[in-house]
């Protein structure tokens, strides 16, 4: 069969694989035509969406109980149970106090995703002459699998073990932290 250029504007006559490489570009695909059972197994790990947030507020605790990080709590609706959500925490963690801890860590709704007693990230502040308080900074990187299409709370939260307190998001310096999470498909 002839190709052949119609008056309307469409072409006949070309048979699957006719076209020669890098003639279809991705500004030629119309756009939502490429659909998830359109593509080879095994692509997941896409993006699918980002909620993020910027806080300067600090929080400070002198309890040992983990307590909420003020501005930094954020709610996602996975797509798809199968979904998996990417937490990424970053300020500084403050440790005031000789021979002292301070532990940050991540909430799912009500379910700590760190250790029950130290968290995913912790500081430790040793005794030297004219300093007892330490801020460094603090990242914390979690791959969670929340297994729900329903909106999901997660929140950073601290606690200070054994000094004067734990803070977070630059209790004597003033800083911007960050709090993101991403929807990424399984």
């Amino acid at each position: 069969m002839p190709i052949a250029i119609n008056g309307s504007g469409t072409i006949t006559g070309v048979s699957v694989g006719g076209l020669p490489d890098g003639i279809v570009d991705t500004d030629m695909i119309a756009n939502s035509n490429v659909t998830a059972g359109k593509l080879a197994s095994g692509v997941g790990g896409k993006i699918l969406q980002i909620q993020s947030t910027t806080s300067e507020t600090a929080t400070t605790t002198t309890s040992s109980s983990f307590t909420d990080v003020t501005g930094f709590s954020l709610a996602i609706t996975p797509s798809a149970a199968t979904s998996k959500v990417l937490i990424i925490a970053s300020s500084v963690l403050e440790c005031d106090g000789t021979a002292s801890f301070s532990h940050a860590t991540i909430l799912r709704g009500s379910t700590n995703l760190g250790h029950s007693s130290g968290g995913l990230s912790q500081s430790h502040q040793y005794y030297y002459p004219g300093q007892q308080d330490g801020e460094q900074p603090c990242t914390i990187v979690f791959l969670d699998s929340p297994n729900t299409t329903s909106a999901t709370t997660y929140k950073v939260q601290i606690r200070n073990n054994g000094g004067n307190r734990a803070g977070w998001n630059g209790p004597q310096q003033t800083v911007k932290g960050s709090f993101m999470l991403i929807e990424v498909s399984a």
